[in-house]
């Protein structure tokens, strides 16, 4: 029974390998990307590769190196598919969007009708920073390479901010020192360890700018100097500490000290959104209040009946019957005959 139930199980194993290996594959590029997709994913991967191709273009000039291999990424048609090839990767891996496998210098990513088409070159943006910044860095930590990617993907912005100061308000906190090599056993800190990521990249950009600049030109003129097809890529630690002037032990705990204002602001950030939320109503009801005002004025305002013109009144004083007129005269001058 036992052997009969593995014969089975093994045959359910390879049928169903069968039918995922049968997708009809296409591939194609477009500038340095390639492009492995099935054939109903080929339009929109179409559109989706050109807008990425211009962000890849930006993000290289903003940083001032250019990576000479070309981009792999392969489109996963179904969840089945995403399924069996994250699985053993870990539950981070198996419920993200897409991932990044260093091993084969590839992006992997679900097909457009499993992510909201909003978000989807966002989401592929962040994979390529992740494959940007191992091409061209060593021994760069954990939350450099997933703050960097959420930073110039378009995930850094107001709610970031928000949800940011509400985790530090409810005392999670998570040092960059303990964020280099792994991820956070507990689940609950995952988003906490993107966030607090993200922050320290903009900390190191808009406190450090010159430094971080400094940081990016010597990554480039390594990078830049490889030979033909050969690339070089710089040591991220030795790199840092010239750049910064200090170790990265040094900025972790200048950072903590950093991050230490914005549990307090919270309750501010909350304020201000309750406020801003409530905004829209306020205007409404002052409108509705200066529209039954008018409603309930009168359409014309009579004048009052004693009223009167005194330059009008002057004019008819003067003005008399021509008969009586004749009269007066004919009475005061006799001499006048009628």
């Amino acid at each position: 029974m036992i052997i009969r139930l593995r014969y089975i199980l093994l045959s359910l194993f390879l049928v169903g390998g069968t039918v995922l290996s049968s997708v009809n594959w296409q591939s194609w590029r477009y500038g340095d990307i390639r492009v492995t997709s099935a054939p109903k994913d080929t339009a929109y991967a179409n559109i989706m590769v050109k807008s990425l191709h211009l962000k890849i273009n930006a993000f290289q000039m903003k940083l001032g190196v250019y990576p000479i291999n070309p981009l792999y990424i392969t489109i996963l048609p179904n969840r089945q598919e995403y399924k069996q090839l994250t699985h053993g990767k870990g539950k981070l891996v198996e419920s993200s969007e897409a991932f990044y496998s260093p091993s084969e210098h590839k992006i992997y990513v679900r097909s457009p009708d499993q992510i909201t088409t909003a978000v989807y070159d966002n989401v592929l943006m962040h994979e390529y920073i992740h494959w940007f910044l191992d091409e061209t860095l060593d021994n760069a930590p954990l939350w450099f390479h997933e703050g960097m990617a959420m930073y110039y993907s378009g995930q850094f912005n107001f709610q970031t901010y928000y949800n940011f100061s509400r985790y530090r308000f409810m005392g999670y906190k998570i040092s960059l020192n303990d964020m280099a090599l792994q991820y956070p056993a507990n689940r609950s800190y995952w988003e906490m360890f993107y966030l607090t990521s993200v922050f320290a990249i903009n900390n190191l950009e808009s406190r450090h700018n010159q430094e971080w600049q400094e940081f990016w030109n010597i990554v480039g003129l390594v990078y830049n100097r490889s030979a033909a097809k050969q690339t070089l890529k710089s040591d991220f630690i030795k790199v840092f500490n010239y750049s910064f002037h200090m170790s990265l032990y040094t900025y972790s705990k200048e950072f903590d000290k950093t991050l230490t204002r914005f549990g307090w602001q919270f309750p501010l950030v909350g304020i201000n959104a309750i406020i801003f939320s409530l905004l829209p109503f306020v205007v409404f009801i002052a409108w509705l209040k200066s529209r039954r005002k008018m409603k309930a004025m009168p359409e014309q305002i009579p004048l009052a009946d004693n009223d009167s013109d005194p330059e009008k009144d002057d004019s008819e004083a003067e003005e008399s019957d021509p008969d009586e007129s004749v009269t007066d005269e004919t009475a005061d001058n006799p001499s006048i005959s009628l």
